[in-house]
């Protein structure tokens, strides 16, 4: 019931995990359908996106291509009556998300928006620790990674913290912002620095680039009764630190003691891809919505 447009680097790892409803695969690129057609035989391949959305046992669509595709593509597809799975960033433009909107409520189709940390286990724990009022959230997000050439580091990487953040708190409105952006190999940022502040109070700053020679996926969310530090590469993925008593004379020296507790190992690319099925079998909205991606992109766009 799955076709799969786009068989790169996450088009892979998407094929793994939808292995069981996987019917078609479209890619322009013929050596990488020949790959995908050995790992999974009873699948049609096509490099044509007309030709394999005409096939008859296509319920669904996954996109997987460049983020400068997914509108043309998302609207092709819509046109057909198929269900979407996007990954992020959705589109380019608010202007492009607002289209999806506007078609696919008219098609009466959904469409899922691969914000994959909302579906992880530890940032599923994070949700549900008692921090008391939160202060803050601060993230690091940097490697030596991939340039990539049709998006930034804001769209590449913070749009992982703007879901997260959005995920913890659906509530919050957004006051005031500051993004500073820097380019050093081409005209893609792949320096960047986003400070949020809500109506509440709450702050959030995320640090992301692909040229630190070290790689950081470092979270800490600090409350008036804990902290909590989320890193996703270190084995304890969690640590809880109790904040104390916060007063004038409040420094680090008053923290309590930490706990770690035990992080489940769900593949979150796999439950995302479960609730997505649930979400067409029920014709519900995905918790990573078309809707809720419009409003993290409106927070930096």
């Amino acid at each position: 019931m799955i076709l799969l447009v786009g068989y790169g680097y996450w088009g892979k790892n998407l094929a793994r995990n939808f292995s069981k409803e996987l019917t078609a695969v479209c890619d322009s690129d013929v050596k990488k359908l020949e790959i995908a057609k050995l790992l999974y035989p009873a699948i049609t391949t096509y490099t044509s996106l007309e030709a394999a959305l005409d096939h008859p046992g296509i319920k669904a669509v996954v996109i997987a291509t460049k983020a400068n595709t997914h509108h043309d593509i998302a609207l092709q597809a819509l046109a057909n009556g198929k269900d979407l799975w996007i990954e992020k960033p959705v589109c380019e433009t608010l202007d492009q998300i607002n289209n999806l909107i506007k078609e696919s409520e008219k098609t009466k189709n959904i469409i899922f928006v691969d914000h994959t940390f909302c579906y992880n286990p530890a940032v599923e724990q994070l949700k549900n620790i008692d921090i008391g009022k939160p202060i803050y959230y601060d993230s690091t997000r940097i490697s030596l990674g991939l340039f990539q050439s049709d998006v930034d580091a804001l769209l590449d990487l913070a749009i992982h913290d703007l879901s997260i953040v959005n995920y913890l708190y659906p509530d919050l409105e957004l006051k005031d912002r500051t993004i500073i952006k820097n380019n050093h190999i081409n005209d893609k940022a792949n320096q960047v620095i986003v400070n949020l502040k809500f109506t509440n109070g709450f702050t959030t700053t995320t640090n992301c680039n692909w040229v630190s020679p070290v790689k950081k996926r470092q979270i800490i969310l600090t409350g008036d009764k804990n902290s909590v530090v989320y890193d996703d590469i270190d084995l304890d993925k969690i640590k809880i630190y109790s904040t104390g008593e916060i007063n004038s004379d409040f420094n680090a020296n008053q923290l309590g003691d930490m706990m770690a507790p035990k992080v489940g190992t769900a593949e979150a690319l796999y439950t995302g891809r479960t609730h997505f099925l649930k979400c067409i079998e029920s014709r519900s909205q995905p918790l990573t919505s078309i809707y809720t991606a419009k409003k993290i992109m409106e927070w930096v766009l």
